[in-house]
């Protein structure tokens, strides 16, 4: 009797132990797993334990961290079994920028929390696009089934986002029987059921869990989360208000007019409001007006009010018609923008000086009225206005606010009308010349000419 018992005991142990090894892991880390390629941008791939990392454009061998450029794909490939779970740490949270939320994955389930992202399924390879953004990855933790024999989870799909109702469809090996549940308890043999694959409808935020069954035989369970959104209706001047980030905004423009184009930011002014769609695939070209809603997240960063596109966000309701009507910029003081106002207006500052200050190895720019000054930040060279104590008019993008303190992008510079500097260059008989993008010349060239703080057309 003992004997069978010690017999039953061990041979229970045994199963346990061989589930239990079935699950392999294999942990991949930036700072020590390196590509052959080292820190040169391109395709490159690493394998280990039969396990292969590739990427079709990027870095993996810095040292530092695994870089998936925007655009680019994140194969996960398995020589020694099914993978089962990919769980991927990146340097930046959620959809922001290096976050794992730029990832996409067509097959199985992949969500992220943080710097967390992960992926259950079963497959012998994944492929994530980072479709929003760069993703940089520190650390890759592949998980496969080394047990043939043993029963795949179901895939659970569908919209992770939804509005109204979504289909979810589980999908296991064929022949199986899909138990599953909505409440977010662990399903069991009894639970709801049917042969795979299994489709519903569901209208509300829920938790699908899932397994699949045959032969007396069960797979883990699979999870994933179906959330439902509401919008909110907003404007360029609702959203001036707020402080706090806001998902799912149904944005309404109302002859926004495009004022300035900085690669794929674009900014808008509406009335005597303004905001920038930033990183948007939306072609809005300058000086053209913006009308109808449009689907997005609304993301107050550091002060600047931008929009960023999500899963609902497509032009299908607005109308963007071009203009010739060249945007005019709004006439500041310094005064108003260290107060804060007109963030992220297309701007002019009307007779200023221009300075400049080392700060290590960056030199800083400011505009200086009286004793105010605000920092130009980026843009065009400043270099050939800085401390000749002229006067200028700045035209730039009130588009960045660094420890509270307002900073513009400057895009033109020009004499100031009446400046004491050009009678002085008249004395001296030395014109002074400047081509539009502000750069110092030598003499006139074709096209505008700024000579003496005035514009000169050379044909």
């Amino acid at each position: 009797m003992r004997k069978t018992l010690r017999y039953s005991l061990l041979s229970l142990l045994m199963l346990v132990c061989g589930f239990a090894s079935a699950q392999t892991t294999v942990t991949f880390d930036a700072a020590t797993d390196l590509s052959a390629e080292g820190s040169t941008a391109g395709e490159t791939s690493i394998t280990k334990d039969g396990i292969t990392l590739a990427i079709s454009n990027g870095i993996m061998g810095n040292g530092q961290n695994y870089r998936c450029y925007k655009g680019a794909t994140f194969t996960v490939t398995s020589t020694v079994g099914n993978i089962t779970n990919v769980e991927l740490t990146s340097t930046a949270n959620n959809t922001s920028n290096y976050g794992p939320g730029n990832f996409v994955v067509a097959d199985g389930n992949y969500s992220y929390e943080g710097k967390i992202g992960t992926w259950t399924g079963n497959a012998s390879t994944i492929e994530f696009t980072a479709q929003e953004g760069q993703v940089r990855m520190t650390q890759v933790v592949v998980t496969y089934n080394s047990d043939p024999t043993a029963m795949a989870a179901p895939v659970i799909t569908g919209n992770d986002v939804f509005e109204g109702t979504t289909t979810v469809t589980i999908t296991g090996e064929e022949g199986t029987t899909i138990y599953y549940t909505t409440d977010g308890s662990d399903p069991t043999t009894a639970s709801a059921s049917g042969t795979s694959p299994v489709s519903f409808d569901i209208d509300a935020t829920t938790t699908v869990k899932a397994i699949a069954g045959r032969d007396d035989k069960t797979s883990t369970v699979a999870t994933k989360e179906f959330t439902l959104v509401t919008f909110a209706n907003e404007t360029i001047a609702s959203l001036n208000e707020k402080t706090e980030d806001e998902a799912y905004v149904n944005l309404t423009l109302t002859n926004a007019k495009v004022t300035y184009v900085d690669g794929s930011n674009v900014y808008l002014r509406e009335g005597d409001k303004a905001l920038m769609f930033f990183n948007t695939s939306i072609e809005m070209p300058v000086n053209a007006i913006v009308s109808g809603s449009v689907r997005v997240d609304y993301d107050n960063y550091y002060g600047i009010h931008e929009v960023k596109e999500n899963s609902f966000t497509t032009a299908d309701s607005l109308t963007i018609t071009e203009s010739e009507e060249a945007a005019v910029p709004t006439s500041v003081t310094i005064e108003d923008i260290l107060a804060l106002n007109h963030i992220c207006d297309y701007v002019i500052l009307n007779g200023v000086t221009i300075t400049s200050e080392q700060s290590g190895n960056y030199t800083n720019f400011y505009a200086n009225s009286g004793d105010q000054r605000v920092q130009l930040y980026r843009g065009i060279d400043l270099s050939s206005y800085a401390g000749d104590g002229k006067k200028y008019d700045v035209i730039g993008v009130f588009n960045n606010i660094y420890n509270g303190n307002a900073e513009i992008q400057p895009i033109e510079v020009s004499f100031a009308t009446g400046i004491s500097g050009v009678e002085a260059d008249k004395e001296n008989a030395e014109d002074v010349i400047y081509n539009i993008a502000g750069q110092r010349l030598q003499k006139p060239q074709k096209g505008l000419n700024i000579i003496n703080g005035k514009k000169v057309i050379v044909k």
